[in-house]
């Protein structure tokens, strides 16, 4: 470029511009826009715009000349009454926010802001920080929440919605506790059995106390039914006051589970209601869940199922009930079971009926009762491995189903009145045999060498009352000790 170009672009004469127009050129909306209050007066066409005088713009504006459109976009929701050009009290925020942005900017940045290229945001943010601790919400003149301050309240209502969930949750949770901590057992505290509910009995006093025919429908088929089993006659049904009638009448109108007759456990059912009507009614078994309105095999602890179908009697554990008189034939029809204990009860009989067909069974427990003759047990003991009579008043002989207890393990029947020698059979037909007492008898003689025998394969326990047999007057058992006999007159 030559210095000739660069004169002549120096000389040229410079545009007008917006503040060098004349009063008519100048509408009020164009001095809004360029911050001109008043008209510009042109001198001599060479008013430059750095020589232009500075209006304060709209806010030095009368009433009229602001529209509502032009005060919402300079931020100024009511008419601004100007005081000798000076804004009025209604600017104080717009003022604020000026006054706190130069200060941050000396403050912050020195006395130079330029120096950092991201002044103006960090200056827009602690302003924005500002307004926001002077005022809590901003609203415009159409009553519209700022941008800004809706995030704020949508993160305040967050916020307190959040903390009522988790107060709500963490209430539910103490409740929840609260109920749970009196259902919580001690782990170093034994946990005794759960017991069966006990419903209060039905009165069905008039079913069994009258000779005269009950006339009903339920009880008429189920009666039918377990007269076809062969569980009970209709003689016995007809009998006043008899066990199967009482039996019969729970089960059609005192039994709150109330089965049809076509039910594949009447029969069972049956069975555990006669055991009770037959035993003198005892009420320990009652209040113990016995005869409740469930499925007999929630009649816990007494009666136990058996886990692979959980509806069929396998255990029968009724120990301790004070149990009278001599046990039903209709117990035959629970031919599953494998344990049954009666012992610490007042029975004097009807072991042997009640237990025919029970092939499956494994113990049989009768210690501490009243019999007096040891019950017929053929048919079933060569299916039992543990066999306690103890603490009865049975007589005579040793019996003989016994030798065909080939599965035995354990034999007590101490504490009779057992006479006569003991049976060489004993030892032979016992093999498995590991706990043998016959302490606290009337037996005499020798012990049987078949029985010693015993004492070097499986027979760990042998007790019986020591005895010489020579001397005349003298009852007992000639049995070496330690050799044969494990002791003598008592357990180990």
């Amino acid at each position: 470029v030559s210095n000739a170009e660069v004169t002549e672009v120096t000389q040229a004469p410079q545009r007008p511009g917006i503040y060098s127009m004349s009063n008519e050129e100048t509408s009020a909306a164009e001095r809004l826009k360029f911050g001109i209050a008043q008209p510009v007066h042109v001198i001599n066409q060479q008013t430059s715009v750095a020589q232009a005088p500075k209006a304060p713009g709209a806010y030095s504006m009368s009433n009229e000349e602001t529209s509502a459109a032009e005060r919402l976009k300079f931020g100024i929701a009511q008419p601004v009454p100007v005081i000798n050009n000076q804004i009025s009290d209604f600017d104080l925020t717009a003022e604020y926010e000026q006054s706190y942005a130069s200060n941050l900017t000396n403050d912050y940045w020195g006395t130079q802001p330029n120096q950092h290229e991201n002044s103006d945001a960090v200056i827009e943010a602690e302003v924005v920080s500002a307004h926001d601790d002077l005022f809590t919400y901003d609203f415009d003149v159409f009553g519209k929440l700022n941008p800004k301050n809706w995030r704020t309240l949508f993160i305040s209502c967050s916020v307190v919605s959040f903390i009522i969930i988790i107060s709500l949750s963490a209430a539910l949770d103490s409740a929840k506790n609260k109920n749970t901590a009196n259902e919580t057992t001690d782990p170093k505290q034994p946990v005794a059995p759960t017991l069966s509910p006990t419903i209060p009995p039905v009165d069905i006093s008039w079913c069994f106390n009258s000779t005269e025919y009950v006339e009903n429908f339920r009880y008429a088929s189920l009666r039918s039914t377990l007269v076809a089993s062969g569980l009970s006659t209709d003689t016995e049904f007809a009998t006043d006051d008899s066990y199967q009638r009482k039996s019969l009448c729970w089960l059609a109108f005192g039994d709150a589970l109330q089965i049809d007759k076509s039910d594949p456990f009447i029969e069972q059912r049956f069975a555990l209601a006669t055991l009770f009507y037959s035993l003198n009614e005892p009420s320990k078994l009652l209040s113990s869940g016995w005869l409740s309105g469930k499925q007999e095999c929630a009649w816990t602890p007494m009666v136990e199922c058996d886990v692979r179908t959980g509806s069929t009697v396998s255990k029968l554990n009724i120990s301790g009930f004070d149990l009278q008189g001599q046990l039903p034939k209709e117990l035959s029809s629970l031919r599953y079971v494998t344990h049954l204990d009666l012992s610490k009860n007042v029975l004097n009989g009807g072991v042997t009926r009640a237990t025919t067909g029970w092939s499956e069974l494994q113990e049989l427990r009768l210690a501490n009762n009243r019999f007096e003759t040891a019950p017929e047990l053929m048919d079933v003991m060569s299916s039992v491995t543990y066999f306690d009579v103890s603490g009865n008043n049975i007589t005579g002989e040793i019996p003989v189903f016994l030798s065909f207890a080939s599965n035995l393990a354990y034999l007590d029947i101490s504490s009779n009145s057992f006479s006569s020698d003991i049976p060489a059979y004993m030892g032979g037909n016992l093999p498995l045999l590991e706990s043998l007492y016959m302490h606290s008898n009337d037996l005499t003689g020798k012990m049987p060498q078949s029985i010693c025998n015993l004492r070097n394969v499986s027979l760990k326990n042998l007790s019986v009352d020591c005895g010489v047999a020579e001397e005349v007057g003298i009852s007992g058992v000639s049995c070496d000790v330690p050799q044969c006999c494990s002791v003598c007159n008592g357990y180990v």
